[in-house]
């Protein structure tokens, strides 16, 4: 039974390797280790955790039944060679034939996932046959891991505030690269504040669309595909009359009117509205602007609009972002972005300096989602053009302070432009 059990779970293991394609997905190869752990632990999502427990999850079975199956594999080493040696064949083949990414992050979860399925069936093995110590010793590994992912999202949840998603992770290459600072930079720390507006939940995100997709005149069907719930985003949409995406943390969201006839929407030429005409349409649909938030022609041809406010702060409000309209001709509002964010200052917290964040932009540690790219190019010369003290929205809906940096270098008129680039440090101190 153990046998037939063993070749329909690697057969399995084939058909997902060969098979199963994702159109879109990353191909090529990953070789840090643990970057799917930091990736986890930078925006704490059920969604984003799964993808290394499913893999450590997936091995489970090869270290129960090889053992029961084939006795040699009751050596633990015999055990482990056999886990890496799977997964390093999975991984070679998914690089090769193009199936994926061949990840290092995949093959330790693999091997782990192998070893910790071994020592439970080990274990129970053991315990059948009441050799006690024994037991013990294929207890350590799976009471070890348990305790070490508890105790990840015991430090989560006890830390004072999130995680910023694309924070640094690890250093990009910086060796040899002549650093020229066109900015002047202070040695003195910058503003302290930690800013805060409660993040959705499931049910505040339903009662703000029914009062938003009702004041256009609309229902909401739930229980029905009209809505979609992911880990930080809900979907409303009936597909003819409005499609609304809220994402819980920062409250954004994005609103489309599809009673705007699609020939409007999808023209290049966009039609005209005033500042004036376009609060009162914000207004109808339910949209205050802030008095800090300024009007902006962003692309009149196109219809394109925005009110935009860069960290403003008076009397322990901070408002910053960006709400951006599009109108079609006529002054038809048929789309709003809104990452326009409002929100009360929560408490202080000690911030480094621009200066100290510029040595560390030097070194490399700068956010992680830049830094394939920056190691690609290896430019010889990278001018910091500005600093600026923002904020972005971290795991727990705080708007934590990033120093943002631009930053310009011999690529920027073959890849940008000319426009340079920008790249952030995150500025809470530790």
């Amino acid at each position: 039974m153990a046998v037939l059990l063993l070749l329909c779970y690697l057969g399995g293991l084939a058909a997902i390797t060969f098979m199963n394609r994702m159109d879109g997905m990353q191909m090529g190869a990953q070789l840090h280790p643990f970057l799917a752990f930091w990736e986890a632990w930078n925006n704490f999502t059920l969604q984003i955790w799964l993808n290394p427990l499913l893999n450590i999850a997936m091995f489970l079975p090869l270290g129960v039944l090889l053992p029961l199956a084939v006795k040699p594999f009751r050596r633990w080493y015999w055990m482990l060679t056999a886990g890496a040696g799977t997964s390093l064949v999975i991984e070679v083949l998914q690089y090769s034939l193009g199936r994926g990414q061949a990840d290092v992050d995949d093959l330790i979860c693999n091997i782990l996932g192998a070893m910790l399925g071994y020592c439970l069936c080990m274990l129970f093995v053991s315990l059948a046959g009441k050799r006690w110590k024994i037991a013990g010793i294929y207890a350590v590994l799976p009471v070890l891991s348990a305790a070490v992912l508890a105790g990840v999202f015991l430090a989560y949840h006890f830390q004072p505030y999130g995680n910023l998603a694309d924070a640094p992770i690890y250093a990009a290459n910086t060796k040899g690269i002549e650093w020229v600072q066109e900015c002047s930079l202070s040695d003195e720390p910058g503003p302290s504040g930690v800013y805060w507006t409660e993040p959705f939940t499931i049910e505040s995100s339903d009662a703000f669309a029914v009062e938003f997709i009702g004041r256009q005149g609309a229902e909401i069907r739930f229980g029905t595909p009209d809505v979609d719930y992911y880990d930080n985003t809900a979907v409303y949409s009936d597909h003819q009359t409005y499609a609304l995406w809220v994402t819980y943390k920062d409250r954004s969201y994005e609103y489309t009117d599809y009673r705007v006839d699609s020939e409007l929407r999808f023209s290049e030429k966009g039609g005209t509205i005033t500042e004036d005409e376009l609060r009162t349409a914000l207004e109808d649909l339910g949209i205050e602007m802030p008095d800090a938030a300024e009007f902006i022609t962003v692309d009149e041809e196109k219809g394109k609009y925005a009110f935009r406010a860069e960290c403003v702060i008076e009397d322990g409000v901070l408002t910053d972002g960006e709400l951006t309209c599009w109108v079609a001709e006529g002054g038809i509002l048929y789309e709003v972005d809104n990452t326009l964010s409002v929100s009360t200052l929560h408490g202080n917290a000690a911030v480094i300096s621009p200066q100290e964040a510029y040595e560390r932009l030097c070194s490399g540690r700068f956010s992680w989602r830049d830094v394939p790219m920056f190691n690609y190019l290896s430019p010889n010369q990278v001018r910091v053009i500005d600093c600026k003290l923002g904020y972005m929205t971290d795991s727990k809906g705080f708007r934590q302070p990033v120093y943002s940096f631009t930053l310009s270098d011999e690529n920027d008129v073959e890849l940008r432009g000319g426009t340079g680039w920008t790249t952030f440090v995150p500025a809470l101190a530790g």
